[in-house]
């Protein structure tokens, strides 16, 4: 009883393993056709810390708390 179990939670493993194995190829293949198609890199993205709005990080202004979006209107959307 006690071998079937521990076999049972080995082909878990090994399927969840060979899952993560090909989700990993696939991003991989995403990374090598979006570089040799010339996209871009995706940009980070920031979180205002007065509004919670997030912006991409080139657009975002830089405090010594985090980012600001610099919105005239930042704080009054909750």
């Amino acid at each position: 009883m006690m071998a079937k179990i521990v076999l049972w939670i080995v082909v878990v493993f090994a399927v969840l393993f060979g899952l993560r194995m090909v989700n990993v190829a696939k991003a991989r293949h995403r990374a090598d056709l979006a570089r040799r198609s010339g996209t871009p890199p995706a940009e980070p993205m920031v979180r205002c810390v007065r509004c919670g709005v997030f912006l991409p990080q080139a657009d975002a202004k830089p405090t010594t708390g985090g980012y600001r979006c610099g919105d005239a209107g930042c704080g009054q959307r909750r």
